[in-house]
């Protein structure tokens, strides 16, 4: 099993790959499978036939991890279930899969299906053909939960969903934002801003929802379900970038090109709460992370002050308050830790 440099095969949806990372470079099915389970989580390859040739190539946008697989060989692909595994959404861009259901039984998926399968929940099997060349989107559930509430509110149900399915086909608007992504993908990443990145992971991620949603019998423009408006999510994402500078409502509404008092009613319907809880918890998270990333000799005070809390003595108790135990305790773990590291390290 060589090399092989990738040919578009179909004329459906194709990636350029000149900017993506190839991973395989052996004959060696068991290297192939380590190297395919560093990108999701463990599986492994059983090959059905000898192959001449087979290809791994992957990339990184945003959060969602993408991969391209050509493997030459008829192949079965078993995974296991694991616990906070990502969500796989596998499409095929050349030949046929028979992925297999929740029932047991498989499914003839053809050129241009796709299959989606949730790995903290279920493990999953499937018989690839001869010919088949296959890409995939690796989605964080921590995403995919994050778009989901910005765009659909609290779907009530959702955990009864299918745990995996086939869905999709070329006339489907997933297939039209597949081809979406492989287009900017064939730019080279230094040219790709972020804030197509974060369309990117929207487009997809609201495209799997609600084609995953009618698989499930689900509408999610029906009943109780609603689209929170432009005005939280601009918000929100303002919020976001400026936490550390503790915005004022004011600032917050001008951002959003409303008044106070209209961003305030409409976190209430569609959040459930106010911008200054959302705006309080995006302070701590971004306070953790940074006590959790530390450097040797920085300091508590430091890192508060860098967040704009003038409190140190009220910024202690919130913070334990939300994550059990005082941020002095979460810098001193994060100490401990790198030192047990260098150690390693230097032995």
């Amino acid at each position: 099993m060589s090399i092989s440099k990738h040919k578009n095969f179909s004329h459906l949806c194709t990636f350029n790959l000149d900017n993506w990372d190839e991973l395989s470079n052996s004959g060696d099915w068991e290297e192939l499978s380590e190297k395919l389970s560093a990108l999701s989580c463990p599986l492994k390859l059983i090959p059905l036939e000898d192959s001449s040739f087979s290809t791994i190539h992957s990339t990184q946008i945003g959060r969602i991890g993408v991969s391209q697989t050509n493997y030459g060989a008829a192949v079965d692909i078993a995974i296991n279930e694991t616990k906070g595994a990502p969500i796989i959404v596998s499409t095929n861009i050349r030949g046929n899969s028979n992925p297999m259901t929740e029932s047991g039984e498989t499914v003839a998926n053809g050129i241009g299906k796709s299959f989606v399968f949730d790995l903290s929940k279920r493990e999953h099997a499937s018989r690839l053909d001869k010919d088949n060349i296959q890409f995939q989107f690796i989605l964080p559930p921590k995403l995919l939960n994050e778009v989901s509430l910005s765009w659909f509110g609290d779907i009530q149900g959702q955990s009864d969903w299918q745990i995996k399915t086939d869905f999709g086909g070329v006339e489907t608007s997933w297939y039209a934002a597949l081809r979406y992504v492989a287009q900017l993908l064939s730019e080279p990443k230094n040219q790709i801003n972020a804030r197509q990145i974060k369309h990117i992971e929207e487009t997809l991620c609201v495209n799997l929802l609600e084609h995953w949603a009618a698989r499930s019998g689900v509408n999610l423009y029906a009943g109780g379900y609603s689209i929170v408006p432009q005005v939280v999510r601009v918000a929100e994402e303002y919020i976001v970038e400026h936490a550390g500078e503790a915005p004022t409502l004011a600032q917050i509404a001008q951002a959003a090109n409303v008044s106070v008092r209209s961003l305030s009613l409409n976190f209430k319907k569609f959040r459930g709460s106010t911008p200054g809880q959302f705006l309080r918890e995006q302070r701590l998270q971004t306070a953790r992370k940074l006590l959790l990333a530390a450097d040797h000799g920085q300091t508590v005070q430091q890192i508060a002050h860098r967040l704009s809390y003038t409190h140190m003595g009220e910024f202690a108790k919130t913070y334990r308050e939300r994550f059990g135990e005082l941020p002095s305790d979460t810098l001193k773990h994060t100490a401990y830790d790198k030192h047990i590291t260098d150690r390693r390290q230097s032995i």
